[in-house]
């Protein structure tokens, strides 16, 4: 095995360490599933989940520019995060004033629309977070994002598990991200600057403006994207109510923990291709078919732990009142199938700047699966929101395979006719 390939099995055990830490997420979760019960952390479901279509505004592509920036030229760094922590001030205020005009129009509750706030006000801060984190990967140091994860995650499940003990019910969990966050920002701001140099805001519009027209289709990519994985919670919430919310997502928490396994292979991924396809285009169609063969190999052995775990995972996690969530997961792991490859191809999409086909695909996967679920909820509820979810997976892995099917598998030179 050569030093290259030992090199980025050494990377993907030490992004393992951000993929686990999820766990401690999980955790959390699966508390204030049992202390809120179903119909409060439905509610809380829904806050979250708008919280997190709103933050792609205030991100709109930046961390993913600034992966590919830096792998190619890590001394661009510094300049590059303080930019965007300046630009992100300017988004940050736009996507705050939309998420709370959409809380209000969506639900007349005074606490929902309060932890709609207060998680909004978290989100902000966690883009700030992703972009220090995305800036580690895109230098590699694969160990020191896990270590912000870790923080971040461990801040999370503290202070969560300690406003729910303490009986403070939805609003204090709220309020425990926003200081979960507040926190994980500073201690991962500093870590960034042992790596790269004291940075602070920058004020720069010529540069802003450069580094948005730059992100701008990954950005409705990711908007695209957010909306199509978060749809269905919104829309349950509306037309099912809270109760059905809580339990579709207790299924979708475990789903996403075993989701992570595509989550590594592409966070290791994209660095390194970027880098490939700035300097040696064959290496980079190599690792390419490699990194979609590795999520082909892995995605079977995941939709079948997803699958026969089911009812049994779901209530050893959140007890036996969400047993009803079994099937759900159930159905949603058959997605596991085309999700694992669809993190791959994510990962080379990225990494040749190929933004109008991610957006095509985002877009045909989240009409798809709004589609299916206006149809579907209002007759089966949280399993037609699943149906929903796996086939705008299956639809967006064929469009973007299709997209990216030169970057993987490069035609053979066909000579002239005539041998001219």
């Amino acid at each position: 095995m050569t030093n290259r390939r030992m090199g980025l099995i050494g990377h993907a055990a030490r992004a393992s360490i951000a993929g686990m830490s999820t766990l401690l997420l999980a955790v959390l979760l699966v508390v204030a599933g049992r202390l809120l019960g179903d119909q409060e952390y439905g509610k809380f479901s829904f806050a979250l989940a708008l919280a997190m279509i709103f933050e792609t505004v205030m991100d709109f592509g930046l961390k993913e520019i600034t992966t590919q920036k830096v792998a190619r030229d890590r001394t661009a760094a510094q300049s590059l995060v303080a930019q965007t922590f300046g630009l992100k001030l300017a988004l940050a205020l736009a996507a705050a004033i939309g998420l709370v005009v959409a809380a209000n129009l969506l639900r007349p509750e005074a606490d929902v629309r309060l932890a709609c706030y207060l998680l909004g006000a978290a989100s902000i801060l966690r883009s700030y977070v992703l972009t220090i984190r995305y800036t580690l990967q895109g230098i590699e140091r694969f160990g020191l994002d896990g270590l912000v994860v870790v923080i971040d995650r461990s801040l999370l499940l503290v202070l969560g598990a300690g406003v729910l003990a303490g009986g403070f019910g939805l609003l204090g969990l709220a309020v425990a991200f926003v200081g979960a966050r507040v926190i994980s920002l500073i201690a991962a701001w500093a870590l960034a600057a042992s790596q790269i140099g004291a940075f602070r805001p920058a004020f720069d519009r010529e540069r802003w403006l450069a580094l948005q027209r730059q992100a701008l289709p990954f950005g409705a990519f990711i908007i695209v994207l957010h909306l199509y994985s978060y749809a269905d919670t919104v829309m349950l919430g509306v037309i099912r109510g809270d109760g059905e919310t809580g339990l579709y997502n207790a299924a979708y928490r475990v789903y996403e923990g075993l989701a992570n396994v595509g989550q590594v292979l592409q966070t290791v991924l994209i660095p390194r291709l970027s880098l490939h396809y700035a300097a040696n285009r064959a290496a980079h169609g190599r690792l390419a078919r490699r990194g979609l063969l590795a999520g082909c190999l892995l995605a079977p052995a995941t939709a079948a732990a997803g699958f026969l775990l089911g009812e049994r995972a779901v209530i050893l996690l959140f007890g036996p009142a969400y047993a009803p969530a079994g099937q759900v997961l159930q159905l949603l792991s058959i997605g596991f199938v085309v999700v694992l490859p669809l993190c791959a191809l994510y990962a080379v999409a990225l990494s040749v700047s190929a933004g109008a086909w991610l957006l095509r695909t985002a877009v045909t996967g989240c009409v798809a699966n709004v589609a299916l679920n206006l149809v579907l909820i209002p007759r089966f509820g949280m399993h037609g929101a699943a149906a929903a979810t796996v086939a705008g997976e299956a639809l967006s892995m064929a469009v973007l395979a299709v997209g990216l099917r030169r970057h993987i598998w490069p035609l053979a030179r066909v000579p002239p006719p005539n041998g001219l």
